[in-house]
């Protein structure tokens, strides 16, 4: 299927064609990742004017006590579906096609983020060296609603439109546990650090989380806006569980509740510098 004579041709397909072809309109594709996920490191390399130093997620050298990135569906598939159409946008004259891409990522997927380092970068393609210590342990984040991305990529609606739009409702918030910023004497994960046990973001006064996030690529850089993070009204609630200055032996300070911080309509852009 993957080498039918339109493909291997190169010529354009449409939701029709696609019918023809592949026996549906559109195409679905389903990625069921193994029974320990998938695992994989990442290397940011900063160009510096000396010496050129690396942002490092994950144990690219395979270094005692870093841990890789890694995505656990729990042996739920992601879906991606691909769909075209003629005419994106009925508010502007003409017709504006466009390639809509939509992935959903199963409830109870958990993210492990990887250890976070630093390292001199040699370069791309060339192993990192000098690499520190840990510098921000692993966390795991667990993802208890269906998270959903739609992409719409050649033209956009000229109204409401955005490259990508990013929607959730997690039943019971978002969950990030091993919250840890290590000090550079810390020896392992239980040494010193600023640190939580768990990290609970839900909408203010409620359990669930809504977000709804819109991102563009702009001249100046990747730019998100958070239409909905949390309550419309209210945004969210963020609550720290035993929360420590110091090694896991030391004693809790308590707990920290951050109450209705309202970031709705906050613009964040990502840029290099």
């Amino acid at each position: 299927m993957l080498f039918s004579a339109p493909l291997l041709a190169l010529e354009s397909l449409d939701d029709a064609a696609l019918a023809e072809t592949l026996g549906q309109a559109g195409v679905t594709i389903s990625v069921t990742p193994p029974a320990g996920g998938i695992s994989f490191s990442t290397v940011i390399h900063d160009s510096d004017a000396a010496i050129d130093g690396a942002i490092v997620i994950g144990r690219p050298l395979a270094l005692a006590d870093h841990i890789a990135t890694s995505i656990n569906t729990g042996g739920n598939p992601i879906t991606i579906l691909l769909d075209a159409t003629g005419d994106v946008d009925t508010v502007t004259a003409g017709n504006q096609a466009s390639l809509g891409i939509n992935i959903t990522i199963p409830a109870g997927t958990i993210i492990n983020t990887g250890t976070l380092s630093a390292a001199q970068s040699n370069g791309p393609g060339v192993a990192i060296s000098n690499q520190t210590g840990v510098i921000i342990n692993n966390m795991t984040i667990t993802l208890p609603g269906t998270t959903v991305l739609d992409m719409t990529l050649g033209n956009e609606v000229a109204t409401t439109g955005q490259m990508m739009r990013i929607t959730t409702n997690m039943t019971s918030g978002l969950s990030v546990s091993n919250f840890a910023i290590r000090d550079a004497n810390a020896v392992d994960a239980n040494g010193a650090a600023i640190r939580a046990d768990t990290i609970a973001v839900t909408n203010a006064g409620a359990a669930n989380l809504n977000v709804d996030a819109k991102v563009d690529v702009v001249p100046t850089g990747l730019q998100t806006t958070l239409t909905q993070f949390g309550s419309a009204t209210t945004g969210v609630d963020i609550r720290m569980t035993n929360l420590r200055m110091g090694d896991t032996t030391t004693s809790t300070m308590g707990n920290l509740n951050i109450l209705g911080l309202n970031m709705n309509g906050s613009v964040l852009r990502l840029y290099g510098h």
